[in-house]
């Protein structure tokens, strides 16, 4: 049964905005998108955070299109402030913008806008004859109706940023997975970052990595009040361990090699290597290659 208490996290917003939030006219997904950014700016004690479309669609659930017009609308009602442009690496870092005497939509909805004749669209964005308002995820110009030999242009030189992109996504849940449970603090040190890092390197599935920094937290008995953890470099241990260890069970199941209660034997051919001793030449190989540990 769903049990939510204060002293697990809340996120503090003034009655004055929610008061001006639900007194106009903000359509469905807007008002999902502004209480995702709540939760990552002011949940966090912080003002501004990196958004990608992609973590967005992720923690809605709303198709990535639609999260965009929303998102589109909004930073153009100027109820979200873009702080930091994206570039190739990283996604836009945005604000949520609490002068709502700056904000260019009311009861009736945005102000200010032209919605083409044949435009039904939930937001009313300023949008073209077929609605492509913009190109791609880091892409934030308005384009015409025949702009398709720009988006093929665009799609072929950012052909090798997609994988780059899912990286970021899967840093970034990752991160705020890592600092929600710790519950000490919301930034990460350079270490903790380079652990994450470490982890991606790995290609471990995204979902795996999420379910065993909870196993891990929950497992965690700590001694006295002050008995946390507090680095991700334990979390990522633990994370190897597992995952691979699983993966060596399920290679050799029904082989020769079996798992004891306290790790896993030789294999009965001789000169096998065991599992501790694999870990171990990969530890060294990702130092070779100058990962830090």
């Amino acid at each position: 049964m769903a049990n939510p208490q204060l002293d697990n996290g809340f996120t503090r917003i003034a009655n004055e905005i929610l008061e001006n939030i639900y007194s106009r006219k903000f359509t469905a997904n807007q008002l999902i998108v502004i209480l995702v950014i709540w939760r990552y700016t002011y949940g966090f004690q912080r003002k501004e955070h990196v958004f990608s479309l992609s973590f967005l669609a992720e923690v809605t659930g709303i198709d990535r299109k639609a999260v965009k017009r929303a998102l589109d609308s909004l930073i153009e009602a100027n109820v979200i402030i873009v702080v930091k442009e994206a570039d190739f690496n990283n996604a836009r870092c945005l604000a949520f913008n609490k002068n709502y005497d700056e904000w260019k939509i009311d009861h009736r909805g945005i102000k200010n806008t032209t919605v083409s004749k044949n435009d039904h669209t939930e937001e009313m964005t300023t949008v073209g004859k077929d609605d492509h308002t913009t190109v791609g995820d880091f892409d934030h110009t308005t384009v015409g109706k025949n702009d398709h030999h720009i988006k093929k242009i665009y799609k072929e030189k950012n052909k090798e940023n997609i994988k780059e992109e899912d990286r970021i996504d899967h840093f970034q849940l990752i991160a705020n997975k890592f600092i929600q449970r710790r519950a000490h603090g919301f930034d990460l040190s350079p270490e903790d970052e380079l652990a994450i890092h470490r982890l991606l390197d790995d290609n471990i599935p995204i979902d795996t990595i999420l379910k065993y920094i909870d196993e891990v937290f929950d497992e965690y008995e700590p001694k006295h009040r002050l008995d946390y953890i507090k680095s991700f470099k334990y979390v990522e241990k633990v994370i190897l361990d597992r995952y691979f260890g699983q993966k060596g069970e399920e290679k050799n199941n029904g082989g020769t090699v079996h798992k004891h209660r306290r790790g896993v034997s030789r294999s009965a051919k001789e000169g096998s290597k065991s599992y501790e001793q694999i870990l171990r030449e990969a530890e060294a190989a990702r130092r070779a290659w100058g990962w830090k540990g």
